[in-house]
């Protein structure tokens, strides 16, 4: 049967516009075009829908139902100060072209229609020709076509797959403790995707913080759509055309992580709960005792008085000022856990001002809601107030002046007895009330940004850390997230894997599940493979429900805490690395963890669901965890290049699968031929003593790297105070020259010397010269077993050029 006429689909949509389609109606006709500054508002009867280039390959679609728009606080929204893109206009009788150097949109004028081209006129994304922007009663939708080609990844905090194609995903934070790959939603919404096709990007960021859903070809191969219970149609198409590149147009919209403090790279030790504070100071003791680096201990809710929020129970932490001065002298700092249920407690200080600054929600009577969480009858923060930010955060001042050193919001969906709260509970927007559904997603994205103000009002030089658990599109601008309540089982490891992944497409870089498992006790060899692949987390965090077995790194027997040991280390070890990683992502958007499919989408085995727990760390390292129990050999898919092991520089060919063996004490690693890996020794927590050689272990092949640098804790970087060296890698059968760039910036490191090992060399070397200087053999050390040479010099910061023949 061939398909109907265009001319008959759209007699078909008039007849039914208002009445049948399941009480859906469709956006008509262009009836009048008015062109405005870097777009057009285009009126379809009483409908206006505004098309506006932000930039040349980004462009902003909004709806006006009956000519009414959207006037209220955007919560996602980091950037709205754009440039604007030159727009040619071409408006033919059946169609209208809007045009930039980058983008067309081309717009069918019976009914309105949009279609997304590149430059080179190639259809990247079109609505679906029947229906397009609909709506039912408050229910706002936008259905596109679906092609068969095409490959969807992001929406943020999903257990599924990293390609969302045939699935349908829910965006409302939910309390969902114990989640399997089947639970959906999770803790977290991020309403936005990015879309593969004939090896071309986009993304759409559906600017919407009610209920919605995101159908990706769930139930049909006809479309895909994205639709809310309330709310504005408000859509940025970003126009790629690489997965990168829209991930840097997202990120530049809703904002990008700020560089967090060294020390939150660091390993982190949490547990529900450590008290009383002997139990506390005997944890860190046995931490330094056994020379496994630490930097982070968190407090559980039972450091409070009766899960008082902003209190110390005086029984168990009779003096924390006095335990977090002896804390911060052995090296660790200390994160508290914030919940937002504040106890109804006639005399409780922060109940007593919460109520007389009117902070607390509403029914719409007026009486202020009461939900039962850990204090038991609570109120919570109207947290779109800004006068409530302020006042939440000023809460944390007391805490900051003790000297705890970072926050941890939980429950902040925000969850209580009976999951969530009436959906008629009222906030405050300026000077209208509206609903909690409309709050609901960003109530904790909300909490973390008055955390975040507060902590930099009293403490402006000093980088926040801050940890949530709820979140929305713009989160990670004030805080990192963790994946919530896991479990101990090697499917929640690989779970673990591709939700940081996933959330790493999602704009969200500084994320990380907690290690081991949050309910029941993983198996020795479960939490060893667990804590290998958290040393390759950006969040490296172990934590554990009440009431289980300790889960330290000691605490299953002495194999395993070497192997423990080793790989906390070996995070130390690489932090220079890591830590530029962490730059990058900060000045890009572009995630840690990274998916083999962002550096390598043209291959067609990055898609393979198995290949997805094989990861990118950085740019450089490859890690490829043993996720199935009792296996000691991993087969793993590298991509096209030449790739070298991490541990004894054995070349291993790209564009191919290897079988490697991986004993339990192995996490197979491979680095990027090309790539310079810079390191430092161990340290048991960062800043215990200043690097003074910083190894720059040198891959043979072709590439650029780079080493960012500053004092790892104060704000100076954002006014300057730091320092980027480059090195280029050129390489061929028998011969590597090195370029180290010239140091860029104001920072100065401390003095320190190269170590450069030189990895990839067949055999001895015939010349080795440092600026043109030939190096006598008594300078250098060849090590055939490992295949490298190692020579030692001055780091002047200036540029300096080794060539390497063999």
């Amino acid at each position: 049967m061939k398909p109907w006429p265009g001319w008959i689909l759209g007699l078909l949509l008039i007849f039914t516009e208002g009445n049948a389609m399941n009480g859906y109606q469709f956006l008509g006709d262009v009836t009048q075009i008015e062109q405005e500054k870097n777009g057009a508002l285009l009126h379809c009867g009483a409908d206006r829908l505004r098309i506006q280039f932000l930039t040349d390959d980004l462009v902003r679609v909004t709806l006006a139902r009956n000519g009414e728009w959207y006037d209220g606080p955007e919560y996602a929204i980091a950037k709205t100060d754009w440039p604007g893109a030159e727009v040619h206009i071409e408006d033919g009788d059946e169609v209208l072209i809007l045009r930039s150097q980058s983008l067309q949109v081309r717009i069918r004028k019976q009914p309105c229609r949009l279609q997304f081209l590149d430059s080179r006129g190639r259809v990247l994304d079109e609505d679906d020709p029947a229906f397009g922007i609909g709506w039912d009663d408050d229910e706002v939708a936008v259905f596109k076509k679906l092609h068969g080609d095409e490959r969807f990844f992001g929406l943020g905090e999903k257990v599924d797959q990293l390609d969302r194609r045939g699935r349908e995903y829910v965006m409302w934070n939910a309390d969902t403790p114990g989640y399997s790959y089947r639970t959906d939603p999770l803790y977290q919404s991020h309403p936005f995707f990015i879309t593969l096709r004939n090896g071309s990007a986009f993304g759409i960021f559906f600017n919407n913080t009610y209920r919605s859903a995101f159908n990706m070809g769930a139930g049909n191969h006809r479309l895909y759509y994205f639709r809310a219970e309330k709310g504005p149609v408000d859509y940025f198409f970003f126009a790629g055309p690489t997965i990168k590149d829209v991930i840097r147009q997202y990120s530049e919209l809703v904002g990008r992580m700020p560089l967090p403090p060294l020390w939150a790279l660091g390993y982190q030790q949490c547990r529900w709960s450590y008290f009383p504070e002997s139990e506390v100071m005997q944890l860190a003791r046995t931490f330094r005792d056994k020379r496994i680096p630490a930097d982070v201990i968190y407090l559980d809710i039972h450091y409070m008085d009766e899960y008082r929020v902003f209190t110390f129970d005086p029984k168990r932490f009779p003096d924390p000022r006095r335990m977090l001065k002896q804390l911060r002298e052995m090296g660790f700092k200390v994160v508290t856990i914030i919940d937002p249920g504040v106890k109804v407690d006639p005399g409780y200080w922060v109940y007593e001002s919460g109520v007389k600054g009117d902070h607390f929600i509403k029914y719409p009577d007026g009486e202020r809601y009461v939900g039962d969480v850990w204090p038991g009858k609570s109120h919570f923060a109207n947290f779109t107030r800004p006068e409530t930010r302020r006042w939440w955060g000023d809460l944390h001042k007391a805490f900051l002046d003790m000297g705890i050193a970072g926050f941890w919001n939980d429950m902040n969906e925000p969850s209580v007895w009976g999951k969530e709260a009436p959906l008629l509970v009222e906030f405050d927007e300026g000077d209208r009330k509206v609903s909690i559904k409309k709050i609901h997603n960003v109530f904790g994205h909300l909490m973390d940004q008055a955390t975040f103000e507060g902590f930099r009002r009293y403490k402006p030089d000093a980088r926040p850390f801050i940890l949530t658990r709820s979140g929305f599109s713009g989160t990670q601008r004030y805080a990192a997230s963790w994946t919530g309540d896991n479990i101990s089982t090697f499917e929640h490891l690989n779970i673990a894997i591709r939700l940081c992944q996933s959330m790493g497409l999602s704009g969200i870089p500084f994320v990380g599940a907690d290690i081991g498992g949050f309910e029941r006790t993983p198996s020795p060899e479960l939490f060893a493979r667990w804590i290998q692949v958290g040393a390759f987390t950006p969040l490296f965090r172990t934590h554990t429900i009440l009431n289980t077995p300790d889960q330290e790194p000691w605490s299953f027997g002495e194999r395993v805490e070497a192997i423990a040991r080793r790989y906390i280390e070996l995070r130390y070890r690489l932090l220079p690395y890591t830590y530029t990683a962490f730059w990058q992502a900060a000045q890009t958007g572009l995630p840690i963890m990274r998916p083999l499919l962002l550096e390598f989408p043209d291959e067609p085995e990055v898609y393979n669901r198995a290949n997805h727990t094989t990861y990118l760390w950085g740019e450089k390292l490859l890690v490829a965890p043993v996720t199935t129990p009792g296996h000691s050999v991993r087969k793993l898919y590298l991509p096209r290049g030449a790739w070298y092991s991490f541990w004894d520089n054995t070349p291993f060919e790209g564009g191919r699968y290897h079988y490697v063996d991986a004993p339990l004490e192995v996490l197979p690693l491979f680095v990027r031929g090309g790539s310079v890996i810079p390191m430092r020794e161990v340290q048991q927590y960062v800043d215990e003593k200043p690097l003074t050689e910083l190894e720059l272990r040198v891959y043979t092949g072709n590439g650029e790297s780079e080493l960012y640098e500053d004092d790892g804790h104060s704000m100076a970087y954002a006014r300057g105070e730091w320092c980027l060296t480059r090195f280029s890698v050129r390489s061929d059968a028998r011969e590597l020259r090195l370029t180290i760039h010239a140091r860029e910036g104001r920072f100065r490191p401390h003095a320190r010397d190269f170590k450069l090992v030189l990895c990839g060399i067949a055999s001895a070397p015939t010349t080795l010269r440092l600026d043109g200087q030939t190096l006598a053999a008594k300078n250098w050390q060849f090590d055939s077993e490992q295949k490298s040479v190692t020579l030692q010099f001055r780091d002047d910061g200036k540029e300096h050029e080794i060539e390497c023949r063999w």
